[in-house]
């Protein structure tokens, strides 16, 4: 698992208003793999516009190299680490502005200063 990579991820059980159910997430952290076994990861959900202004949620096109199937929505906010055991099956790689995206979102919702993300 590399940073950039979606896989599809069984979240369930889930607690209140976390995200739930076998989704696609973005894992976003590197070189875990060797010394975790878990991996920081937002998920992917069904893009709503009302979202379209809201700096938490990044939109995603389909296309061949992410895997998708529909217009889809980084939920930032929703950052989380799972157990490798969570993950099911690879389908495709966000671009790398793509991730910086991601970043920068998380980075606003921790009160990090983005431009030290770099």
């Amino acid at each position: 698992m590399k940073t950039g990579e979606i896989y599809w991820v069984n979240l369930d059980p889930a607690i209140g208003d976390e995200i739930k159910k076998r989704r696609p997430v973005i894992v976003v952290n590197g070189g875990h793999e060797k010394h975790l076994r878990l991996a920081i990861v937002v998920p992917v959900t069904a893009w709503s516009p009302h979202w379209d202004k809201n700096p938490f949620f990044i939109s995603l096109e389909p296309n061949p190299n992410n895997g998708l199937q529909k217009k889809s929505a980084v939920d930032c906010f929703q950052v989380r680490a799972i157990s490798h055991k969570r993950f099911v099956e690879k389908i495709g790689n966000i671009s790398d502005d793509g991730i910086d995206l991601i970043k920068k979102s998380i980075a606003l919702i921790l009160d990090i200063d983005p431009d030290h993300c770099e």
